[in-house]
């Protein structure tokens, strides 16, 4: 089999399929380990051209989990033992910051190109939050609940729309990426949430969703935010945008983004019932 720096895929490319392999392995472990729980996954040293990749996985408690610390091969659902291959290094909260505490070098290692590939936050002492630059969202992010046109027509205000949403969370996110001068347009990459990180809609990523269909089939569709923007969809539109990299949590493989292009709008006058 052709190594990973063989594959016909670019940097991109290649660095996405082995989160999605180091991803499938991670889970794999939460999956075949009962009565353990992780709170961290993270990859580091990482080099999309290498046939080595190194991860880190802590679990909570004190209880040393006894868990082989060995060379995978990530290929391991096929039976196959080639590369690409992980390095994968298992112990307890405690005990990792008890060696990087005696040897700070160490978390210098782990921290030398890394990417959080999972965590449990609510395990995690604040000293691993900072270490490691845990985020749940980007910057400037708002989350809100989309609105069907029915439900638009027939609004009072927009203080009921959110009284009927915001006891559910929100549906979805978005990071603004251009706003008209007087606020009445804005564009901005569609955010959803997975496994408690807000991260961008892939173009293929945003077919499912009803929304979008509706948009598609000529409906109109709203989307609130909290704090009470309310906002109609003009149109989505794919574009790649390599320059918004830096203001995601994560990037898209090929650096394509859904846009959707928004609109500022009333609530009809309804009289209260």
């Amino acid at each position: 089999m052709a190594n990973v720096a063989q594959f016909d895929l670019g940097t991109h490319g290649r660095e996405a399929r082995l989160r999605a392999l180091l991803e499938d392995l991670v889970q794999a472990h939460i999956n075949s380990r009962p009565g353990t729980r992780l709170a961290l996954a993270v990859w580091h040293q990482k080099d999309a051209n290498s046939d080595y990749q190194h991860l880190l996985e802590l679990i909570a408690g004190d209880a040393m989990p006894g868990f082989p610390n060995d060379r995978l091969s990530l290929l391991w659902k096929t039976g196959s033992q080639t590369p690409p291959y992980a390095d994968v290094f298992c112990t307890t909260i405690n005990d990792f910051m008890r060696r990087v505490t005696a040897d700070p070098g160490q978390a210098a290692r782990y921290k030398e190109r890394f990417e959080v590939l999972f965590f449990d936050k609510d395990l995690l002492p604040p000293e691993l939050v900072e270490m490691f630059q845990i985020l749940t969202e980007p910057s400037g992010l708002i989350k809100g609940w989309v609105i069907s046109e029915e439900e638009y027509d027939s609004a009072q205000n927009v203080q009921v729309l959110l009284s009927k949403h915001s006891h559910t969370r929100p549906l979805l996110g978005l990071v603004k990426t251009t706003e008209s001068a007087d606020f009445e347009y804005c564009r901005g990459i569609v955010h959803v949430q997975i496994e408690k990180k807000w991260l961008p809609v892939s173009p293929e990523g945003i077919r499912p969703y009803s929304y979008y269909a509706d948009w598609q089939r000529g409906r109109r569709v709203y989307f609130v935010f909290e704090g009470g923007s309310l906002y109609q969809v003009l149109k989505f539109e794919v574009k790649g945008a390599p320059e918004l990299a830096h203001r995601l949590l994560r990037r898209n493989a090929d650096d394509r983004y859904p846009e959707v292009y928004l609109r500022t709008v009333p609530v009809p006058a309804r009289p209260a019932a």
